[in-house]
C-alpha cells in the first residue's frame, strides 16, 4: 500500500525510540518496531504504508532514527541488530521532546564529528563544498543524482571507517590485506599472507607479486582512534622492519591520519617506496574496489535514441 504518509517523521520517531529503550534493556529491531509503533499510536493502515522499494515506511523511519542515534552515541549496538540506550540517550529522553532533529543532535560531539567527516568527503567527491540547496539542482537531474550518490556514499564511507576502528587489530590487518589484493598488487601468480601479531616484527602482512616471491609488498596496519595520528616513530619502526627484510616496497595504512613529520619521513625513504594511506583514503578505496561493502541500489537513466528516428527524416 503506497499513499501520502501522515505517520511521524524521523525527527518525531526519535524521542519515541529513546522512550522504548529508556529502561536500559537491550532490544532487537523487531521488538523496537512494535514498541515504537504502539507509542506512536499507529493505525493498521499506517503500518501497511510502503516505500517504492516495498519496505514499510514506519520501519524505515525508525531505522533511520536508530542509525543516527548509533552514530551520535545516544544508542549503543552491543551486537548486530541489538540496541541499548546510553546515558546521553537517557538525558534526551528525560526532556520528553515531541521531536529531535539532526540539527538538534549537533549538541553531541560524536554527531558533529560524524557530520564534519561526511561533509569533508563530499567536498572531495564533488570538488567543492556542497550545501543542502545543491542536492536537487532543477537544471540538471543527472548531476542531482550524482550529488545524491556522493552524499550517500560519503556517509557509508564514514560509517565504514568507524566500523574498522571498532574491529579487532587482527581483523583490520586482514581487511587491509584484502584491499591491497583487490587493488591488484598480487598480480596473476602472486600470494597474500597475514603475518599475525605475535611475531610480526613490525610487519602485519605480505603480498608476493610473483610466483617466486621475488617482489614483495610489506604492510603495516594501525587501527588508531582519530586523536591518535601516526607519528614519525611509527614510520621509522616500519622502515627498520623493511630494511630487516631487505625490502623496498611498503604500505602503511591507518584508520586515523598521519602527522606531517611522519609523511616527510616516508617521502624521504631512500631505499625504496613507502605509500601512506589514511582512514579517508582507505575507505574510499574499499568502496571503489568492493571490499567490505556491497552494491545496495542501482538506477537506470534513459535518453532518446536519435538513430531510431532517423528513418522518419528520410
Amino acid at each position: 500500500m503506497k499513499m501520502a504518509s501522515d505517520i511521524p517523521s524521523v525527527d518525531e520517531f526519535r524521542p519515541l525510540v529513546l522512550r522504548a529503550l529508556a529502561d536500559g534493556q537491550e532490544r532487537g529491531r523487531r521488538e523496537l518496531n512494535e514498541m515504537v509503533s504502539t507509542l506512536a499510536g499507529l493505525s493498521q493502515d499506517q503500518m501497511q504504508e510502503t516505500l517504492e522499494s516495498g519496505q514499510l515506511r514506519y520501519r524505515n523511519r525508525i531505522g533511520w532514527a536508530l542509525s543516527s542515534f548509533a552514530k551520535s552515541g545516544l544508542v549503543d549496538r552491543p551486537k548486530r541488530g541489538r540496541y541499548k540506550i546510553t546515558e546521553d540517550g537517557k538525558t534526551i529522553d528525560r526532556r520528553s521532546l515531541h521531536e529531535y532533529s539532526e540539527t538538534d543532535m549537533l549538541e553531541w560531539y560524536t554527531w558533529r564529528e560524524y557530520k564534519e567527516e561526511v561533509a569533508q568527503r563530499r567536498q572531495i567527491k564533488d570538488g567543492h563544498s556542497a550545501t543542502e540547496s545543491e542536492i536537487e539542482p532543477a537544471e540538471d537531474s543527472v548531476e542531482a543524482m550524482r550529488t545524491h550518490e556522493n552524499a550517500f556514499n560519503a556517509s557509508i564511507e564514514t560509517d565504514l571507517r568507524k566500523r574498522l576502528q571498532s574491529s579487532s587489530p587482527e581483523f583490520f590487518e586482514r581487511a587491509v590485506i584484502e584491499l591491497l589484493w583487490a587493488l591488484g598488487y598480487g598480480g596473476t601468480h602472486g600470494a597474500k599472507q597475514h603475518v599475525g601479531r605475535s611475531h610480526d616484527g613490525g610487519i602485519d602482512g605480505v603480498i608476493r607479486q610473483d610466483a617466486l616471491g621475488l617482489t614483495n609488498v610489506y604492510i603495516q596496519a594501525k587501527r588508531y582512534a582519530d586523536n591518535n595520528k601516526v607519528g614519525d616513530p611509527d614510520i621509522r619502526t616500519f622502515i627498520g622492519s623493511l630494511d630487516a627484510q631487505g625490502a623496498n616496497l611498503g604500505v602503511f595504512i591507518t584508520t586515523s591520519s598521519f602527522q606531517d613529520k611522519a609523511r616527510r619521513t616516508a617521502e624521504g625513504y631512500r631505499h625504496g617506496k613507502i605509500v601512506l594511506i589514511d582512514g579517508i583514503r582507505l575507505t574510499e578505496l574499499m568502496l571503489d574496489y568492493g571490499v567490505a561493502v556491497q552494491k545496495a541500489h542501482q538506477f537506470t537513466l534513459y535518453e532518446i535514441d536519435d538513430d531510431f528516428f532517423e528513418e522518419e527524416l528520410l
